[in-house]
């Protein structure tokens, strides 16, 4: 059995202030989110899985802590949490 047949996972607890467009800070209280990094078997892709009340996005990719009353901004909000590698390196 190879490397890329095993299913891993870990969670890493996190306090978050949000981001706004502009990429700072939206929050001076920090709320508490979990961050979930898993390969899945028979993938070479580490995604993230991010646990937070303001995440959002048809992959949980987005912040919306600047919005919360409105799901995208723009071209959405990124959330610094969430990714796929090796994706999350392409350029852009």
């Amino acid at each position: 059995m190879g490397h890329g047949d095993n299913y891993v996972e870990q969670n890493y607890p996190i306090e978050c202030n949000g981001r706004n467009a502009e990429g700072e800070k939206v929050c001076n209280v920090s709320i508490n989110a979990t961050i979930k990094i898993y390969k899945s078997p028979g993938s070479n892709t580490i995604s993230s899985q991010v646990i937070c009340p303001y995440i959002t996005g048809g992959h949980g990719q987005r912040c919306k802590m600047s919005h919360p009353h409105s799901d995208k901004v723009g071209d959405g909000v990124n959330c610094p949490y969430s990714f796929d590698i090796p994706y999350a390196f392409d350029k852009k």
